[in-house]
């Protein structure tokens, strides 16, 4: 008798945010942000398998019933910030406003409390740490902000891979990271989904020592082969990596539907719901 062994769990973000915000001029570009995340909605419908939108308040603002058009059709809404600000520019009072704000722009989705928090470019790091009491006070229950590895913007090699709940009591779900001996990007998310070489994207994600689930992420831009080209933020104007933010973008949801049927796909909520990490 063949035993079939268990499919991975994938934890599916999508990191719902206008990079054109961060972009000197960049509203002046074309609004690409509905129409790329409709056709996310629209394949994640045709796989049958429901996300995590971590949502930025100024985005939640511009597009209320898009925001409504994801919560209806069974998506979690979750906050990324009120403006897409990293952590390390901010304090914690600027972060507890920025929160707040944040979590009244996505009240208009109309379906219950926000549970759940990104961290702008992953941006909570052993420095920012005091972000969690933060979070714990806003009432929000885990959050998947911390890159367990050294990275050229934010990174807490430190940390470790597993899920593990804060003094706060906010549950922090790392991202996933690649094994040694290849360095400690993330596995399945964004640019890196597109850039990395996919034989070692699906052999990372069907290692049987995996510490945690597999966190997939993705960006309306990441799927966008029709915007134009502009220097996006924080790259320093390195134009090698710039390029990459462009590289295979026609490539991303196909690669994302071969994680998909590998895995047993879920919400964040529903996993801290299932394991039993979620505040009693």
């Amino acid at each position: 008798m063949t035993i079939e062994k268990s499919k991975p769990v994938l934890l599916l973000g999508i990191d719902l945010e206008d990079v054109r915000e961060h972009v000197s001029g960049g509203m002046n570009y074309r609004d690409r942000l509905e129409t790329n995340t409709q056709v996310i909605l629209q394949a994640l419908e045709y796989w049958g398998v429901s996300a995590t939108f971590f949502t930025v308040g100024s985005v939640a603002r511009r597009y209320p019933s898009l925001l409504r058009d994801i919560a209806l059709a069974g998506h979690e809404i979750a906050a990324h910030g009120d403006t897409h600000t990293q952590l390390a520019k901010m304090g914690p009072n600027q972060m507890e406003t920025d929160l707040a704000r944040n979590l009244d722009a996505l009240s208009v989705s109309e379906f219950g409390p926000v549970k759940g928090f990104r961290a702008p470019t992953f941006s909570l790091t052993q420095d920012t740490q005091w972000a969690y009491k933060v979070l714990a006070d806003a009432g929000i229950e885990y959050s998947s902000s911390v890159l367990p590895g050294l990275n050229p913007l934010y990174g807490w090699p430190g940390f470790g891979r597993r899920a593990r709940t804060m003094p706060s009591g906010v549950l922090e779900i790392p991202v996933a990271v690649h094994s040694r001996p290849l360095p400690p990007l993330p596995i399945a998310g964004g640019v890196y989904l597109r850039v990395v070489p996919f034989f070692l994207t699906r052999w990372a994600c069907r290692r049987g020592d995996r510490e945690g689930p597999i966190t997939a992420y993705l960006h309306p831009y990441d799927i966008d082969t029709e915007q134009e080209r502009f220097m996006h933020p924080d790259l320093n104007n390195n134009r090698v990596m710039n390029a990459l933010m462009y590289w295979n973008r026609g490539q991303a949801l196909d690669r994302l539907a071969r994680l998909v049927k590998d895995c047993t796909v879920s919400r964040y909520c529903d996993w801290v719901r299932n394991c039993g990490l979620g505040k009693k």
